[in-house]
Formats: C-alpha cells, structure tokens, sequence
C-alpha cells in the first residue's frame, strides 16, 4: 500500500489539473491600479517562478478567459518555501501566511498557503498577491485558483501521500536504530540519523511539520531548524557511506574528500545562523549542494568498481534522491519551471532512498550474523573431531539441566574414555591417535539422535548428553556404544583394537552438572579399574 501511493500519488495529483486557467504579471514595485492590465513582467501562473526581491514581490493573477467564474474557490500558493504571503483584497485588511503561521482564516497548509475566496473580484479583476522573501531563499512557487471540493480531494490524497512517504523513513531509521544496538554497529546509528535528519528537511519544506503534526517549535524558527537538519543530513549520509561501503578500503581518497566536504557543508550550514554571514550562507548553499552530489555518487562509483558490494546498495538508493534534490536546486535558477511535482517527487525519492539503503543494511547485517554464528562456531568446536569442545558443551550441559529441573524430566550423561589410547599414540604414533579420535567422533554422531549432544572432554575423553533420558535408558545407550565400538576395533581400520570404558550418571535433585559431570567420571574410572571395556553406573561405582 506504501510502494502504491509512493508510485501513484504524484501521478494522481498531477492528473487534478492545474485548477483555472490564469495570466499573470509581478513586479518588485506595487500596482498601479489604473494600469494593472500594462504592470510589471507577465509570467505563466502554473508554472515555477523565483521571487527574490529582497524588498518584495507583487503578483496580479487574472482569469485567462476574462471574467471570474462563480461559486466557491480557493487560491492555493504551492509549493511557497519559507516565504510568506499576503493576499489584497479591495476593501478588505490583507490576509498573510506562510507555512508554519498561516492567517487566521487561511486553510491547513499541506506544501500550500491556500487562502479561501469567497467571492471572486468582479468583471475579472485581478487577485493580488505580495510575496515576502527578505532573509530566505526564495522558493520557485506557483499558483492556482480552483474550486473547494477539487482542491479537498486533491489536498487529501497528497496527505496521505506525504504520511505515507514520511512513515516509511522514521519506521526505516527506527528500525536501524533497534539494529544498531543488537549489532553494537555505529553504520546503522549513521543511517538513522541521516534518514530522520532528511525526514525533518522534507517534512519543514512542504509543512508537514507544522500541520498536521503541530511541531511549533520548529514553526517558531525553521531557517534554523532546516540548517540544522541540512548539517546533519550531509555529515552523516556520508558517515554512513564511509563505513557502510568501506571506503577506507575501497576508495581512500574519495574518502578524504568527502569528510572535507562534509565538514565544510557543516561550517556553512552553521554559518548561517550569524546574522552576519546568512546572506553569504544563503548564496552559496544550493551551489554546495548541487556540487557535493556529483562527488558523493562518484565517490561510491569508485568503491563499487574496487569490488565494495555496499557501494551499489548506496548508489541504487541514493541517485534517485540526489537527482530531485539536484533538479529541485535548478528551479532555483529558473530551469525546469514546468516541473511541479518537485517537491512530491522528494517525498518520494526519500522514502524510496530509505527502503532501498534499509534492504543494504538488512543483507549487512545478515552477513554480520553469519561472520559471527561461523566465529562462534569455530570457537565452540573442538578443531579434531568436529564436536563441541569442552567449554561449548558444558555451556550447553547447563541449559539441558535448568529445561529438565523445569519439566520434570531426567537427564543422563555418559563419560567415555578409550582404553588403551596411550599405546596406540606410543606403537603408531600420534596421527593414528587423532585419527581414532576422529573416526569415533564420526561415528558416535551418525548413530546417537541429534539432542544427544557430543562433547570432547580432553584428550581421549568424550562426554555425551542424554535428555529426557533416565538411569535404565542411559545404561542401554551406554552398553550399546561399548558393543559397537568393540566390533569396529576387531574390524580395523583406524580403531583396531580399541575399546571404550563409560561412565553413567543421571541427575539428582538439587545437584549441579559439575557434580554430575564428576560422578560420571567417577563411575568411568570404576570401568577401567574393573577392567576396561565396560559401562558402569554411578550409583554403582561409587
């Protein structure tokens, strides 16, 4: 249902139509009523334009047909930035909103300042507007006049759209983070707090932030909030490239530049917040950007060419987002005006950005839990044999004991030694040991179930755990393995003539496994005293 609206959304929206057809003309001086038709430069309504006269802005908007049709309309501003604007009524006080302080009778503000016309100006008079850009970066906006219940219609779907978009970043950044503690991993802890940090930028940039969810303190003062999130945005989207695509391997130069990029972005974005350097801040800061791009994806080009697999699941994600972000930097400049959807297409970009890098992080951290199940694993297994090795399996041992004592059920244990050993290593020499080792290892494993847990105890000694296993049962397992490793040793092979002598100890109340694992060992002990090739019971060794 996301991947639906993300998909369709801005189609649907484009496919409401532009609202009634308009002319209209501005100028950086205010109209002279008398001449309003002759005033100031015409420009095309529906389309971007920049309005950044420092001093202000005057827009008339006038039906292309002539005349104003009746009923109820709205006049919708998309797409404002953080400019404000004031609507002019005759015989009316002006109304002026912005996104974040909207006027006390304009509409919730959903990436638009839309203010209610109850009643349009008679004889196709014109609609005028003053846009206020002093100490902001003028925004590419543009209008449309249309009736109450399309723009309803129209402003719903892209709620939902611009919900739909943001849900799927925090859920994404929410979800790393979880990762990032389970992992003890600083690359997902990168990749959150890029995503909620770009989340906030989309989010102050079409209102979101201010309705529906109310933010005022952002409302209260977004240049500095939107310079904030830029700074970090930057700084950790490529944080988390470097670590994410090993760039410290794949592409160490490229890894230079981008954290002197980084840190530059962060001065600048900072800078702005001096009152002294914001004019400067406010020219240079979409050049940076739109610079910086080009060398981030180059960046990780280079890494994905030296073989960082990362790298690729960073551009994927990555070049969608830096492509908007870039075009959406041009209409700044007046290119691309017929493009309108810019701002959907970054909600769109975001989300699409956040699943895809989110799908990398998922397949890291799956072959960081395989790294780490196979380095738990060789640290468990006994190198020789293939079974547990004494500290694995004891651990084990503790947890059949706690499940048996909470179900009730018995618990055995069988203590193995192979007699003899000692001559075979001195007549044959140390490889035909560890090759008896190996095949008794072998073949004890093929025979016993697979809850009947095989550990080497040290040296020629195995111990073998038997759930669910009483006394009796225990003694049957035991003498069945003596029998068949005595017909194995009279077969050849690397176990010619050898034989085994068990121990079998079962579970007491209130007893620990270190004093089970030495009943056992005792009652093997008494094996080999009473002769060798035998199974005895605890209870009967002792």
């Amino acid at each position: 249902m996301v991947l639906a609206w993300v998909v369709l959304a801005p189609v649907g929206r484009a496919a409401e139509g532009p609202g009634l057809a308009l002319q209209g003309r501005w100028s950086a001086q205010p109209p002279d009523t008398q001449v309003i038709a002759s005033w100031g430069q015409a420009f095309d309504p529906q389309q971007l334009h920049v309005f950044a006269d420092a001093r202000g802005s005057w827009v008339s908007l006038r039906p292309a047909r002539g005349q104003w049709p009746t009923g109820a309309y709205v006049l919708e501003v998309r797409s404002p930035g953080l400019q404000a604007v004031s609507l002019h009524a005759p015989g009316a006080m002006p109304r002026t909103a912005r996104l974040g302080a909207n006027a006390a009778d304009a509409w919730p503000m959903h990436d638009s300042l839309v203010f209610p016309l109850p009643a349009l100006p008679r004889d196709g008079g014109p609609l005028l507007l003053e846009i206020h850009s002093g100490g902001v970066i003028a925004a590419p906006m543009s209008f449309a006049v249309e009736p109450v219940d399309g723009y309803l219609r129209d402003d719903a779907r892209w709620l939902a759209f611009a919900a739909a978009c943001l849900a799927v970043m925090a859920a994404m950044a929410l979800m790393a983070l979880v990762f990032a503690f389970d992992l003890r991993d600083a690359t997902f802890a990168f990749y959150a707090v890029f995503v909620l940090a770009y989340a906030l930028i989309l989010s102050i940039q079409c209102g979101f932030a201010y309705d529906p969810l109310g933010w005022d303190w952002i409302a209260a003062a977004p240049r500095e909030w939107g310079r904030l999130a830029t700074a970090v945005s930057v700084v950790f989207a490529i944080l988390f490239l470097d670590r994410f695509a090993h760039l410290r391997r794949h592409a160490p130069g490229g890894r230079r530049l981008l954290v002197g990029y980084a840190a530059g972005t962060a001065v600048l974005s900072l800078a702005g917040m001096l009152p002294v350097a914001a004019p400067l801040v406010r020219a240079l800061v979409n050049p940076v950007l739109i610079l910086g791009g080009p060398l981030i994806v180059g960046v990780a080009i280079v890494a994905a060419c030296r073989g960082s697999r990362y790298a690729l699941f960073y551009l994927a994600g990555w070049v969608p987002l830096l492509a908007v972000t870039v075009l959406g930097s041009l209409q700044l400049y007046g290119l691309l005006a017929g493009w309108t959807g810019s701002g959907d297409a970054a909600l769109a970009a975001g989300a699409f950005d956040a699943v895809v890098l989110s799908l990398g992080l998922a397949d890291r951290s799956l072959a960081l839990r395989r790294d780490r199940d196979a380095a738990r694993r060789l640290a468990d297994i006994d190198p020789l044999t293939g079974v547990w090795n004494r500290r694995a399996w004891s651990d084990r041992l503790a947890q059949l004991e706690e499940s048996a004592r909470r179900f009730d059920r018995p618990l055995s244990l069988l203590f193995l030694d192979l007699d003899k050993f000692k001559q075979l290593n001195d007549v044959h020499g140390h490889e035909a040991g560890d090759a008896a080792l190996q095949s008794l290892a072998q073949w004890m494993g093929r025979v016993l179930r697979d809850h009947e847990q095989i550990g080497r105890y040290g040296g020629e000694e195995f111990v073998v755990s038997l759930p669910g296993t009483d006394g009796p049962r225990a003694m049957q397992v035991a003498e069945r393995l003596r029998r068949q490793v005595q017909a194995m040793g009279a077969r050849g092979g690397a176990v010619t003539g050898l034989t085994v002598s068990i121990g079998v100890a079962t579970l007491r109340p209130n007893e620990s496994t270190a004093d089970l694992i030495h009943r056992a060992d005792a009652a093997m002990y008494a094996a080999k005293a009473a002769g060798r090739n035998r199974v005895v019971r605890a209870e009967e060794g002792e």
